[in-house]
Protein backbone atom coordinates (compact mmCIF):
# COMPACT_ATOMS: atom_id res chain seq x y z
CA UNK A 1 0.00 0.00 0.00
CA UNK A 2 1.21 3.40 -1.09
CA UNK A 3 0.98 6.74 1.27
CA UNK A 4 1.70 10.22 0.43
CA UNK A 5 1.31 13.41 2.53
CA UNK A 6 3.02 16.61 3.95
CA UNK A 7 5.93 16.64 7.03
CA UNK A 8 4.13 19.00 8.56
CA UNK A 9 1.16 16.83 9.41
CA UNK A 10 3.04 13.41 9.55
CA UNK A 11 6.94 13.93 11.09
CA UNK A 12 9.17 11.98 9.60
CA UNK A 13 10.03 9.80 12.16
CA UNK A 14 6.15 8.20 12.41
CA UNK A 15 6.93 7.87 8.52
CA UNK A 16 10.04 6.30 9.09
CA UNK A 17 8.83 4.22 11.97
CA UNK A 18 5.34 3.27 10.16
CA UNK A 19 7.48 2.15 7.11
CA UNK A 20 9.99 -0.11 9.70
CA UNK A 21 6.72 -1.74 11.42
CA UNK A 22 5.07 -2.85 8.21
CA UNK A 23 8.23 -3.94 6.96
CA UNK A 24 7.43 -2.18 3.96
CA UNK A 25 9.38 -3.06 0.58
CA UNK A 26 9.49 0.22 -2.08
CA UNK A 27 10.75 3.56 -2.68
CA UNK A 28 10.67 6.80 -0.66
CA UNK A 29 10.04 9.86 -1.90
CA UNK A 30 10.71 13.27 -0.12
CA UNK A 31 10.40 16.97 -2.15
CA UNK A 32 11.18 19.78 -0.12
CA UNK A 33 13.67 22.70 -0.17
CA UNK A 34 14.67 22.24 -3.49
CA UNK A 35 15.48 18.99 -3.05
CA UNK A 36 13.99 15.38 -4.09
CA UNK A 37 15.22 12.47 -2.31
CA UNK A 38 14.44 8.85 -2.10
CA UNK A 39 15.25 6.57 0.80
CA UNK A 40 14.24 2.60 -0.91
CA UNK A 41 13.23 -0.02 1.82
CA UNK A 42 13.75 -3.77 1.53
CA UNK A 43 11.83 -5.59 4.32
CA UNK A 44 11.38 -2.19 6.50
CA UNK A 45 15.23 -1.56 6.65
CA UNK A 46 16.55 1.07 4.23
CA UNK A 47 17.95 -0.90 1.20
CA UNK A 48 19.96 2.37 -0.35
CA UNK A 49 19.27 6.18 -1.20
CA UNK A 50 19.50 9.20 -3.39
CA UNK A 51 19.53 12.87 -3.28
CA UNK A 52 19.15 15.86 -6.30
CA UNK A 53 21.41 17.95 -3.31
CA UNK A 54 24.92 17.68 -5.51
CA UNK A 55 26.71 18.01 -2.20
CA UNK A 56 25.21 14.20 -1.64
CA UNK A 57 26.78 13.04 -4.10
CA UNK A 58 29.37 10.21 -3.50
CA UNK A 59 32.19 12.58 -4.95
CA UNK A 60 31.42 15.72 -3.21
CA UNK A 61 30.53 13.64 0.02
CA UNK A 62 34.06 11.83 0.05
CA UNK A 63 35.60 15.41 -0.51
CA UNK A 64 34.05 16.97 2.63
CA UNK A 65 35.42 13.78 4.15
CA UNK A 66 39.06 14.33 2.75
CA UNK A 67 38.83 11.01 1.54
CA UNK A 68 39.56 12.35 -2.17
CA UNK A 69 41.20 15.17 -3.70
CA UNK A 70 38.62 17.47 -6.36
CA UNK A 71 41.43 16.39 -8.70
CA UNK A 72 40.99 13.04 -7.92
CA UNK A 73 37.31 13.39 -8.29
CA UNK A 74 37.48 15.10 -12.15
CA UNK A 75 39.80 11.73 -12.93
CA UNK A 76 36.77 9.77 -11.85
CA UNK A 77 34.39 11.77 -13.12
CA UNK A 78 36.29 12.22 -16.78
CA UNK A 79 36.43 7.96 -16.64
CA UNK A 80 33.12 7.19 -15.73
CA UNK A 81 31.80 9.60 -18.89
CA UNK A 82 33.51 7.03 -20.83
CA UNK A 83 31.95 3.69 -19.11
CA UNK A 84 29.48 2.72 -17.12
CA UNK A 85 31.42 1.87 -14.23
CA UNK A 86 30.25 3.40 -11.27
CA UNK A 87 31.99 6.12 -9.35
CA UNK A 88 32.83 4.47 -6.35
CA UNK A 89 33.97 1.25 -8.20
CA UNK A 90 36.40 3.72 -10.49
CA UNK A 91 37.67 5.41 -6.94
CA UNK A 92 38.55 2.18 -5.65
CA UNK A 93 40.52 1.23 -9.49
CA UNK A 94 42.70 4.16 -9.17
CA UNK A 95 43.55 3.33 -5.99
CA UNK A 96 41.59 7.09 -4.32
CA UNK A 97 39.84 5.14 -1.49
CA UNK A 98 39.49 1.41 -0.37
CA UNK A 99 36.61 -0.99 -0.75
CA UNK A 100 36.07 -1.03 3.10
CA UNK A 101 36.01 2.47 3.60
CA UNK A 102 34.22 3.59 0.21
CA UNK A 103 31.09 0.77 2.03
CA UNK A 104 31.38 2.25 5.38
CA UNK A 105 30.90 5.97 3.67
CA UNK A 106 27.98 4.79 1.70
CA UNK A 107 25.90 3.89 4.59
CA UNK A 108 27.26 7.58 6.76
CA UNK A 109 26.42 9.21 3.39
CA UNK A 110 22.67 7.33 3.08
CA UNK A 111 22.22 8.00 7.05
CA UNK A 112 23.50 11.85 6.66
CA UNK A 113 21.16 12.28 3.54
CA UNK A 114 17.74 11.01 6.05
CA UNK A 115 18.89 13.12 8.57
CA UNK A 116 18.85 16.50 7.08
CA UNK A 117 15.20 16.15 6.15
CA UNK A 118 14.48 15.89 10.06
CA UNK A 119 16.05 19.78 9.86
CA UNK A 120 13.56 20.31 6.80
CA UNK A 121 10.82 23.00 8.22
CA UNK A 122 8.37 21.40 5.38
CA UNK A 123 7.88 18.90 2.77
CA UNK A 124 6.03 16.51 0.03
CA UNK A 125 6.24 12.71 0.49
CA UNK A 126 4.40 9.66 -1.04
CA UNK A 127 5.87 5.84 -0.93
CA UNK A 128 5.52 3.98 -3.79
CA UNK A 129 5.01 0.19 -3.01
CA UNK A 130 7.39 -2.05 -4.66
CA UNK A 131 9.15 -0.12 -6.74
CA UNK A 132 13.20 -0.61 -5.61
CA UNK A 133 16.41 1.13 -8.04
CA UNK A 134 18.03 -0.85 -10.52
CA UNK A 135 20.54 -2.99 -8.53
CA UNK A 136 23.89 -0.76 -9.59
CA UNK A 137 22.85 0.79 -6.37
CA UNK A 138 25.04 -0.34 -3.46
CA UNK A 139 22.66 -2.37 -1.08
CA UNK A 140 23.30 -1.48 2.57
CA UNK A 141 20.17 -2.82 4.96
CA UNK A 142 20.53 0.08 7.64
CA UNK A 143 18.25 -0.06 11.00
CA UNK A 144 15.40 2.59 11.31
CA UNK A 145 15.27 2.91 14.59
CA UNK A 146 18.80 4.20 15.08
CA UNK A 147 18.14 6.61 12.66
CA UNK A 148 15.37 7.59 13.63
CA UNK A 149 16.92 8.54 17.43
CA UNK A 150 20.03 10.26 15.95
CA UNK A 151 17.50 12.21 13.42
CA UNK A 152 15.44 13.34 16.29
CA UNK A 153 18.69 14.39 18.18
CA UNK A 154 20.08 16.48 15.53
CA UNK A 155 16.73 17.84 15.01
CA UNK A 156 17.41 19.12 18.95
CA UNK A 157 20.64 19.98 18.34
CA UNK A 158 19.77 22.07 15.06
CA UNK A 159 17.00 24.22 17.37
CA UNK A 160 20.00 24.90 20.06
CA UNK A 161 22.67 26.04 17.10
CA UNK A 162 19.94 28.18 15.33
CA UNK A 163 20.09 30.10 19.02
CA UNK A 164 23.25 31.35 18.27
CA UNK A 165 23.67 31.45 14.62
CA UNK A 166 20.90 32.26 13.27
CA UNK A 167 20.95 31.77 9.14
CA UNK A 168 23.83 30.88 7.22
CA UNK A 169 24.87 34.28 6.01
CA UNK A 170 26.45 35.42 8.80
CA UNK A 171 30.86 35.17 8.83
CA UNK A 172 32.29 33.80 11.56
CA UNK A 173 36.13 34.36 12.49
CA UNK A 174 38.64 32.30 14.43
CA UNK A 175 39.65 34.99 17.53
CA UNK A 176 41.66 32.40 19.50
CA UNK A 177 43.79 28.96 18.58
CA UNK A 178 41.62 26.00 18.04
CA UNK A 179 42.50 22.87 20.09
CA UNK A 180 42.20 20.95 16.61
CA UNK A 181 42.86 17.55 17.86
CA UNK A 182 39.45 17.05 19.48
CA UNK A 183 38.46 18.11 16.06
CA UNK A 184 36.90 15.21 13.14
CA UNK A 185 39.11 15.03 9.88
CA UNK A 186 35.99 16.95 7.81
CA UNK A 187 35.88 19.82 10.74
CA UNK A 188 39.42 20.42 9.82
CA UNK A 189 39.02 20.75 6.76
CA UNK A 190 36.43 23.58 7.37
CA UNK A 191 38.64 25.52 9.38
CA UNK A 192 41.32 26.81 7.23
CA UNK A 193 37.84 28.70 5.61
CA UNK A 194 36.81 30.59 8.68
CA UNK A 195 38.95 33.19 7.52
CA UNK A 196 35.91 36.04 8.37
CA UNK A 197 35.17 36.97 4.87
CA UNK A 198 33.25 34.02 4.07
CA UNK A 199 29.76 33.46 5.28
CA UNK A 200 28.35 29.74 6.46
CA UNK A 201 26.89 29.39 3.08
CA UNK A 202 30.00 30.45 1.49
CA UNK A 203 32.12 28.12 3.96
CA UNK A 204 29.82 24.47 3.27
CA UNK A 205 29.83 25.31 -0.65
CA UNK A 206 33.78 25.75 -0.29
CA UNK A 207 34.21 22.63 1.50
CA UNK A 208 31.30 20.75 -0.06
CA UNK A 209 29.45 20.24 3.46
CA UNK A 210 25.84 20.62 4.41
CA UNK A 211 25.40 24.23 6.44
CA UNK A 212 24.48 22.22 9.37
CA UNK A 213 28.24 20.64 10.11
CA UNK A 214 29.22 24.05 9.30
CA UNK A 215 27.04 25.94 11.71
CA UNK A 216 27.59 22.88 14.48
CA UNK A 217 31.37 23.83 14.08
CA UNK A 218 30.96 27.50 14.65
CA UNK A 219 28.21 27.05 17.44
CA UNK A 220 30.97 25.04 19.32
CA UNK A 221 33.41 27.73 18.71
CA UNK A 222 31.07 30.78 20.03
CA UNK A 223 30.42 28.32 23.19
CA UNK A 224 33.99 27.93 23.81
CA UNK A 225 34.93 31.43 22.77
CA UNK A 226 37.44 30.52 20.23
CA UNK A 227 34.94 32.20 17.62
CA UNK A 228 32.18 35.16 16.74
CA UNK A 229 30.19 36.39 14.52
CA UNK A 230 31.01 39.15 12.10
CA UNK A 231 28.89 41.65 10.28
CA UNK A 232 25.60 39.40 8.20
CA UNK A 233 26.00 39.66 4.59
CA UNK A 234 23.16 40.85 2.28
CA UNK A 235 20.28 38.77 3.73
CA UNK A 236 18.83 36.29 0.89
CA UNK A 237 15.48 36.97 -0.41
CA UNK A 238 12.54 35.60 1.43
CA UNK A 239 10.36 33.44 -0.97
CA UNK A 240 7.42 34.27 1.43
CA UNK A 241 7.60 37.48 3.44
CA UNK A 242 5.62 37.38 6.45
CA UNK A 243 1.94 38.34 5.88
CA UNK A 244 2.01 38.40 2.14
CA UNK A 245 -0.94 36.25 1.73
CA UNK A 246 -1.75 33.15 0.44
CA UNK A 247 1.28 30.99 -0.88
CA UNK A 248 -0.41 30.41 -4.44
CA UNK A 249 -0.39 34.29 -4.70
CA UNK A 250 2.87 34.78 -4.35
CA UNK A 251 3.43 31.69 -7.19
CA UNK A 252 1.27 33.35 -9.37
CA UNK A 253 3.01 37.08 -8.82
CA UNK A 254 6.86 35.11 -9.38
CA UNK A 255 5.11 33.09 -12.35
CA UNK A 256 3.78 36.89 -13.39
CA UNK A 257 6.93 38.21 -13.09
CA UNK A 258 9.18 35.18 -15.01
CA UNK A 259 6.52 35.92 -17.34
CA UNK A 260 7.13 39.25 -17.99
CA UNK A 261 10.70 39.05 -18.08
CA UNK A 262 11.56 35.80 -20.11
CA UNK A 263 12.75 37.74 -23.75
CA UNK A 264 13.99 40.54 -22.36
CA UNK A 265 16.05 38.83 -19.38
CA UNK A 266 15.88 34.79 -19.09
CA UNK A 267 18.21 34.78 -16.11
CA UNK A 268 16.26 37.03 -13.96
CA UNK A 269 12.96 34.71 -15.35
CA UNK A 270 14.56 31.92 -14.12
CA UNK A 271 15.37 32.98 -11.17
CA UNK A 272 11.72 33.95 -10.32
CA UNK A 273 10.39 30.45 -12.02
CA UNK A 274 12.60 28.85 -9.33
CA UNK A 275 11.56 30.74 -6.60
CA UNK A 276 7.96 29.67 -7.98
CA UNK A 277 8.85 26.31 -8.19
CA UNK A 278 10.07 26.37 -4.39
CA UNK A 279 7.05 27.83 -3.29
CA UNK A 280 4.96 25.05 -5.07
CA UNK A 281 6.83 22.48 -6.70
CA UNK A 282 3.91 20.73 -8.02
CA UNK A 283 2.82 23.58 -10.39
CA UNK A 284 3.34 22.72 -13.87
CA UNK A 285 3.86 26.09 -14.95
CA UNK A 286 6.96 26.89 -12.60
CA UNK A 287 8.55 23.64 -14.21
CA UNK A 288 7.69 24.52 -17.56
CA UNK A 289 8.89 28.54 -17.07
CA UNK A 290 11.87 26.54 -15.70
CA UNK A 291 12.50 24.87 -18.97
CA UNK A 292 11.57 27.59 -21.21
CA UNK A 293 14.22 29.86 -19.62
CA UNK A 294 16.85 27.50 -19.69
CA UNK A 295 16.40 26.95 -23.41
CA UNK A 296 16.67 31.42 -23.83
CA UNK A 297 19.73 30.72 -21.66
CA UNK A 298 21.37 28.29 -23.56
CA UNK A 299 21.03 29.85 -26.52
CA UNK A 300 22.68 33.24 -25.38
CA UNK A 301 25.08 31.40 -23.81
CA UNK A 302 26.10 29.66 -27.17
CA UNK A 303 25.83 33.12 -28.97
CA UNK A 304 28.69 34.57 -26.71
CA UNK A 305 30.74 31.24 -26.94
CA UNK A 306 30.25 30.16 -23.09
CA UNK A 307 30.93 25.93 -23.31
CA UNK A 308 32.64 23.56 -21.50
CA UNK A 309 35.29 23.25 -23.58
CA UNK A 310 36.66 27.04 -22.93
CA UNK A 311 39.72 27.04 -20.25
CA UNK A 312 39.14 30.79 -18.84
CA UNK A 313 41.81 32.61 -16.74
CA UNK A 314 41.40 35.36 -13.99
CA UNK A 315 42.46 38.96 -15.78
CA UNK A 316 42.07 40.75 -12.67
CA UNK A 317 45.17 41.43 -9.82
CA UNK A 318 44.38 39.01 -6.74
CA UNK A 319 44.61 42.25 -4.36
CA UNK A 320 41.50 44.16 -6.97
CA UNK A 321 39.68 40.65 -6.73
CA UNK A 322 39.66 40.37 -2.81
CA UNK A 323 38.10 43.89 -3.08
CA UNK A 324 34.59 42.82 -5.13
CA UNK A 325 31.82 41.40 -3.99
CA UNK A 326 31.02 37.97 -5.13
CA UNK A 327 28.13 35.53 -3.77
CA UNK A 328 29.34 32.24 -2.12
CA UNK A 329 28.49 30.21 -5.70
CA UNK A 330 30.91 32.97 -7.54
CA UNK A 331 33.25 32.21 -5.18
CA UNK A 332 33.23 29.13 -5.29
CA UNK A 333 33.66 28.95 -9.04
CA UNK A 334 36.34 31.99 -9.26
CA UNK A 335 38.80 29.83 -6.61
CA UNK A 336 38.99 26.49 -9.10
CA UNK A 337 39.93 29.06 -12.14
CA UNK A 338 43.51 28.04 -12.54
CA UNK A 339 44.22 28.86 -16.02
CA UNK A 340 44.87 24.82 -16.42
CA UNK A 341 40.78 23.31 -16.15
CA UNK A 342 38.48 24.06 -18.33
CA UNK A 343 34.79 24.90 -18.08
CA UNK A 344 33.24 21.17 -18.08
CA UNK A 345 36.62 20.27 -15.61
CA UNK A 346 34.87 22.89 -12.92
CA UNK A 347 31.43 21.74 -13.18
CA UNK A 348 32.20 17.99 -12.75
CA UNK A 349 33.60 18.79 -9.23
CA UNK A 350 30.84 21.74 -8.84
CA UNK A 351 28.08 21.19 -6.23
CA UNK A 352 25.97 23.19 -8.83
CA UNK A 353 23.90 22.60 -11.56
CA UNK A 354 25.81 22.88 -14.93
CA UNK A 355 23.34 25.45 -16.21
CA UNK A 356 24.29 27.90 -12.84
CA UNK A 357 27.81 27.54 -13.09
CA UNK A 358 27.62 28.65 -16.99
CA UNK A 359 25.50 31.92 -16.24
CA UNK A 360 28.12 32.58 -13.61
CA UNK A 361 31.30 32.32 -16.25
CA UNK A 362 29.06 34.38 -18.69
CA UNK A 363 28.95 36.59 -15.90
CA UNK A 364 32.38 37.18 -15.22
CA UNK A 365 33.18 37.29 -18.97
CA UNK A 366 30.89 40.62 -18.51
CA UNK A 367 32.29 41.83 -16.15
CA UNK A 368 35.90 41.91 -17.37
CA UNK A 369 36.62 39.26 -14.00
CA UNK A 370 38.01 36.75 -16.59
CA UNK A 371 39.05 35.98 -20.45
CA UNK A 372 39.17 32.39 -22.15
CA UNK A 373 42.80 31.01 -22.53
CA UNK A 374 44.19 31.49 -26.05
CA UNK A 375 44.80 27.80 -27.73
CA UNK A 376 48.26 26.89 -28.25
Amino acid sequence: MGITGNLKTMQLSELLQWLSLGQKTGTLLIDGHGVEKRVHFQNGRINSSSSSDAREYLGHFLVSHGYITEEELKMAMEVQEESSILLGKILVMINAISETDLLRLLRKKAEESIYDVFLWSEGDFEFVDGELPDSKMVPLSLDVTGIIMEGLRRYDEWQRIRQRVPDASVVPRIVRPLSLETLSGQETLIVPYIDGQRSIEAIALQTHNAEFNVARLVFEGLRTETMVLQQTTAARPQAVAAGSGPVEDDVEHFLQRGRARLKEDPQTAYRMFRVASGLNPADSRATDGIREAEGEIKAILERDGVSGEKVPEIVIPVAELTGLSFSPHEGFVLSRINSQWNVKSIMKISPMKELDVLMIFQKFLHDGVIRWKAKK
